[in-house]
């Protein structure tokens, strides 16, 4: 099956119709969400890059305010990629030829490997070397405010 194959027959899925045809506050609620999500996301990302750097909690091991937050990083992908992808879903096609769009996945997919491979293995140490934790908040930071400078860029073009 081609894209646009694919493409289609989600647009005309059951879900897709649920979320395309229901009232517009349907719609207003999971970008809502979407935002909280990515806020709660960026926010504990931020936590962590501040206590890694140490400008922020000092007095705290770096490996509990690492653990405590990625506990929210998660919630916050999983609310942000739950409303997404039922966003995406009402309008495939609108999404997929997008470039915004395509900025957005690419740079979500290097954020998830940052946070996956790089930061939550430097938060868990107790005394990381300073220029792995500057290479790895710069490129944690630069990656998830990629992905949102991206996804605001969306609804432009």
């Amino acid at each position: 099956m081609s894209t646009a194959g694919v493409l289609t027959a989600i647009q005309n899925s059951a879900v897709a119709h649920a979320v395309s045809k229901s009232n517009h506050m349907v719609g207003a609620g999971l970008q809502i969400f979407h935002v909280l999500g990515f806020i709660l996301l960026l926010a504990s990302i931020v936590l962590i890059s501040l206590r890694l750097l140490g400008l922020a909690f000092a007095q705290q091991p770096i490996s509990k305010v690492g653990r405590d937050a990625t506990r929210l990083i998660w919630i916050g992908l999983v609310l942000t990629v739950a409303s997404g992808t039922l966003m995406f879903v009402s309008s495939p096609r609108m999404y997929y030829y997008n470039p915004a769009f395509e900025l957005k996945m690419l740079l979500l997919v290097v954020a998830v490997l940052v946070q996956v491979l790089l930061l939550r293995r430097v938060s868990a140490s107790d005394s990381p070397t300073p220029a792995l934790v500057r290479t790895t908040v710069a490129l944690s930071l630069a990656s998830w405010f990629g992905v949102g400078l991206a996804g605001r860029i969306i609804g432009f073009i």
